[in-house]
């Protein structure tokens, strides 16, 4: 096996340390990677999306109930006590209730969603 070794030398002759050399070479191959990498992009332009979204040609327009109380952070029983109420509307098919997608991020961007507890407290104070 043969080892070769260049010795490298600063703009005033001096040879470079192994660490001076070593962040030398580093940000030369940087700096190349960087130049390839936006080159590239602007010949491959990608569309940005949010992490963990699905394309709008693959993200489901319904959801059962069980998948909506989940997105929401809520119990099963919670979004039946809301599709009562007709604060969320639903579509049946069959035996199966399917909840809009669009209805959810409504409520999400609404920020409230009554429930069993919070009827409770407001007929207890009446």
């Amino acid at each position: 096996m043969k080892l070769k070794l260049n010795v490298e030398f600063d703009q005033e002759g001096r040879a470079l340390s192994l660490d001076q050399f070593t962040k030398t070479f580093l940000e030369a191959v940087q700096k190349v990677v960087r130049q390839e990498f936006e080159r590239w992009h602007v010949a491959h332009p990608v569309s940005v999306q949010k992490p963990g979204a699905l394309p709008e040609t693959k993200r489901a327009l319904t959801v059962s109930k069980a998948e909506a109380a989940k997105i929401l952070g809520v119990s099963r029983r919670t979004i039946d006590h809301s599709i009562t109420l007709k604060e969320i509307k639903v579509f049946r098919v069959g035996r199966r209730v399917l909840v809009p997608v669009e209805g959810l991020e409504a409520i999400v961007k609404r920020g409230s969603l009554r429930t069993r507890e919070m009827d409770n407290s407001l007929d207890a104070g009446s």
